[in-house]
């Protein structure tokens, strides 16, 4: 229990609980005391004193009260409990863009356009990966692995040109992350390729958050998703030197609460993973950026198992190194050379390419490596 109006109900339950039974064991005395006129040596108050009959009946009446609104209130909150989360994502208009040398977070509004150009730009450090939780519409990036310090801010909506971090936190430990995602409960999970870890940050966040938990089967994280209505997170794991050069590469497929063994590997061969990305309908989006499917886009479909192929796959052109669905399922990719974003036309159901290319619209300095993060949000 992590809340007053939870904790009151248990409280009044117990107390009323307590005067119940003490109020019993005055009743059931009382009786001896009718028939034998004489007063037990543990009872109190004493013999023949009106005064005190009132106060044990007053006593139990309060107590009976306490037990019947704790237990109602109790009762209520279990059959009427929800989640304290939606199961189905806020659908998310604008387009957010992190480009690392521009040191910003561009917002673009629809509809979206080859020669459009940015309504706002979030100043932030070079940032790795950026993402939206889809309850609460918070800004989670993760920066610091090519410039500054290693860190992870929050930012709350509504979003402009002067938002700024709400918290933010240096987490020990972080050595690299490469792809931040919010779990179906608001925590924060980033994966960190050189730790070898997935890290679980848990809400509320604040200047001193450090990890809670971590899940360490992945031998190099990169790519991370979740599955939120189905409780299931996914880890993209480039197996050694991101080019799968040391072991082959998998998606791990780990179902709640996400720090125990993978349910299934999918093999990726030597096909290395970047990020990673699902769809409405649970399906699972593998972009690569080395191996015979570098700059093209794996689509696996539920269930989930080892020894899966893809479906089919997508040519994005380049490797793409973030993932992400607007509002009606067209998938986005921001490709690794400059660091510009192409469309698929949604809901993808075949082998396809790029229907618009945006290139780099949104900043002069469209450069190798620029990429830092897309994602849809408020």
């Amino acid at each position: 229990m992590q809340h007053w109006d939870e904790i009151f109900p248990a409280i009044f339950f117990f107390a009323g609980l307590g005067v119940c039974a003490w109020f019993a064991l005055f009743t059931s005395n009382a009786l001896d005391v009718l028939s034998r006129q004489k007063w037990p040596s543990y009872m109190w108050p004493v013999e023949k004193d009106r005064f005190n009959w009132w106060f044990y009946f007053i006593s139990g009446v309060l107590g009976m009260g306490f037990f019947g609104f704790g237990a109602v209130s109790l009762m209520m909150d279990i059959i009427l409990a929800k989640p304290s989360r939606p199961a189905v994502p806020q659908s998310f208009t604008r387009m957010y863009v992190a480009q690392c040398f521009s040191n910003k977070i561009f917002i673009l509004t629809p509809p979206f356009k080859p020669s459009q150009s940015a309504t706002a730009a979030i100043a932030q450090p070079c940032s790795n990966s950026i993402a939206f939780d889809a309850s609460t519409g918070k800004l989670a990036v993760a920066s610091g692995a090519v410039f500054g310090k290693l860190s992870i801010s929050i930012y709350n909506p509504p979003f402009s040109s002067a938002s700024a971090p709400a918290i933010a936190f240096m987490p020990p430990g972080l050595r690299h992350p490469r792809q931040i995602a919010w779990d179906d409960l608001g925590d924060l999970w980033i994966t960190d390729d050189l730790a070898a870890k997935v890290y679980e940050f848990r809400a509320p966040f604040s200047g001193s958050s450090k990890a809670i938990a971590e899940n360490t089967h992945a031998t190099q994280p990169v790519g991370l998703a979740f599955d939120i209505v189905n409780r299931i997170m996914f880890i993209a794991d480039a197996g050694g030197a991101r080019s799968c050069a040391a072991t082959l590469c998998y998606v791990d497929v780990v179902p709640a609460p996400y720090t125990g063994a993978p349910v299934a590997r999918i093999a990726l061969g030597k096909n290395a993973p970047t990020a990673l990305a699902v769809d409405q309908r649970s399906r699972l989006y593998v972009g690569f950026e080395h191996g015979a499917l570098k700059g093209q886009i794996g689509v696996y479909l539920p269930p989930f198992f080892a020894g899966q192929t893809a479906a089919f796959t997508l040519h994005a052109g380049d490797a793409p190194m973030s993932l992400a669905f607007d509002s009606a399922q067209n998938l986005y990719a921001q490709l690794y050379s400059t660091g510009g974003v192409v469309r698929f036309d949604g809901p993808v159901t075949a082998p396809a390419r790029p229907t618009t290319k945006f290139g780099c619209p949104m900043s002069a300095r469209c450069v190798r490596k620029n990429w830092a993060g897309l994602a849809f949000g408020p």
